[in-house]
């Protein structure tokens, strides 16, 4: 199967220790992981160390999808590393992406990276358009008032 990867940066408004937390505590991620209308349920969302993670999203039909992965590696406040991927209910879990964040100081806000390999080349677009667009955007308007 051929797969796809996704960057996407955006400019914080924050210095990257700032930002670094709202992409690994939980307490930050369940307001912004996803996208807008989605909350979170049945989770164990820590990006700061690694190890295993999972969440339920619910998004505004009330649907819920269950994502988990792995934190394979955290740099702080540089970078944190980890996998997802869906579950697909009797047919098990669904590929396997790996998502990178990076951090650069940008004088006093923060360059954002964010790569997403393994990717289906048929679901970019929503992931970009649908996902990680509103996802970021949440995240930025959370840092701005931090």
């Amino acid at each position: 199967m051929t797969t796809a990867t996704l960057q996407m940066t955006r400019n914080l408004p924050a210095p990257p220790d700032i930002v670094f937390a709202f992409l690994t505590q939980g307490a930050h991620l369940l307001n912004w992981w996803g996208p807008e209308g989605t909350t979170i349920t049945d989770n164990n969302l820590d990006f700061s160390r690694p190890g295993p993670w999972h969440a339920t999203m619910v998004g505004p039909s009330g649907h819920g999808a269950r994502v988990a992965g792995e934190v394979r590696h955290v740099d702080p406040p540089n970078a944190v590393e980890l996998t997802l991927s869906f579950d697909m209910g009797p047919e098990g879990r669904g590929p396997e992406s790996v998502i990178t964040f990076t951090l650069s100081p940008k004088g006093s806000d923060t360059l954002l990276t964010l790569t997403q390999t393994g990717l289906d080349p048929a679901h970019i677009d929503d992931m970009m358009n649908k996902g990680w667009n509103s996802a970021l955007a949440r995240l930025i308007a959370l840092v701005s008032n931090a």
